[in-house]
């Protein structure tokens, strides 16, 4: 499937029933939300955890998903990423999407707490990077973006139907899902 395919399929997902009814608000949970799910791919990189490329793949799909929001919400093309060399550390690329990612959380905090207008045209710039790098991280490991959006709307299918629930987010069948993203489905 490909980005637009992407960003109308996981809209079906998008949780509207609390707080997301302004534009600062569906922006914010965006950014939290790539943010935890940097984090959780941070955990796969850690000392204590074993790498899991299933997991691995999962929550770049869940990164991408929230990038899916601010996508529709500036109409947002994914941008084409052109590799000389593979980069050779992949916690470098971690790193920088938690940067950007930060970077994106400041300009929230300054809107929503000091009423300081969102320079779109900088929120929409570093949006961008941090597909680049999400691109750059697939690429790492040999795995194509457009797979990792089909797997994750396999996923989110499994869990939700065609509407997003609370209880179904809460109540999920974590071996179905798991099933899915080994390609069992």
């Amino acid at each position: 499937m490909n980005w637009q395919e992407y960003r109308v399929l996981s809209e079906k997902t998008m949780s509207s029933e609390f707080f997301c009814s302004k534009k600062e608000e569906i922006l914010l949970h965006a950014v939290m939300g790539i943010l935890t799910e940097v984090e959780e791919l941070l955990d796969n990189h850690s000392e204590e955890n074993d790498a899991d490329d299933v997991n691995r793949a999962e929550e770049i799909g869940d990164i991408l998903w929230y990038l899916a929001i601010i996508a529709r919400e500036y109409n947002l093309e994914y941008p084409q990423l052109l590799v000389r060399d593979k980069n050779s550390d992949p916690m470098s690329i971690v790193i920088k999407l938690i940067k950007n990612t930060c970077k994106l959380l400041d300009m929230m905090k300054k809107k929503l707490y000091y009423n300081k207008e969102i320079n779109e045209e900088s929120f929409i710039a570093i949006t961008k990077i941090i597909m680049l790098h999400i691109s750059d991280y697939c690429n790492y490991f040999d795995v194509p973006v457009e797979q990792t959006f089909d797997v994750n709307i396999e996923k989110l299918r499994a869990r939700y139907g065609e509407k997003f629930s609370t209880d179904r987010a809460i109540n999920r069948n974590l071996e179905v899902e798991r099933n899915i993203l080994e390609g069992k489905n």
